[in-house]
């Protein structure tokens, strides 16, 4: 069984940031994400894809550029979601590459799979090549997020969709 001195759950902002300053202090820490990959919803679903998608309309519609140019200006003329998700995916994969450079830089060790208590100071990890037990004295849970929903704006998913179904 791995010893650690602390183990985060949830590789999202909030876990990313306890395990580095964690090994900054010279801990030895271990980041459990149940995704494939890292960062949570603000890297994957969330934050940088919604600002990323917003920000590649403005561009390419020529909005940022119209007071210069004339209303008419345009970067691109038909804009598709092909266009608008190549960026996204591009953005995406750039934190994704970022943040996994720091966590290695730092000695954080990531493990990939679902976590659960198997009592206070010990964690299992369970993914498709089995199981793995690690323990720490500290455990710190990154419970993550969700986008928010309103009974004044119905989610129909046609019309009007969160974040996680637009990507």
């Amino acid at each position: 069984m791995q010893k650690y001195d602390l183990i985060v759950i949830g590789s999202g902002p909030a876990g990313q940031r306890a395990a580095i300053q964690a090994a900054k202090a010279g801990k030895h820490v271990a980041l459990v994400e149940r995704r494939e990959v890292i960062g949570g919803a603000c890297i994957n679903t969330g934050t940088i894809p919604s600002k990323t998608m917003r920000e590649a309309v403005l561009h390419l519609s020529g909005y940022m550029y119209q007071s210069v140019y004339g209303m008419n200006y345009r970067v691109k003329e038909k804009i598709s979601m092909a266009d608008l998700s190549f960026r996204v995916q591009h953005v995406i994969k750039t934190e994704i590459d970022v943040t996994q450079a720091q966590l290695s830089r730092n000695n954080i060790d990531m493990l990939s799979g679902v976590a659960s208590f198997i009592d206070p100071t010990h964690v299992a990890v369970e993914n498709t090549r089995g199981r793995t037990e690690i323990e720490a004295p500290y455990v710190i849970i990154g419970t993550g997020t969700k986008p928010a929903a309103s009974g004044r704006v119905p989610i129909n998913g046609v019309t009007i969709i969160n974040s996680d179904q637009i990507l």
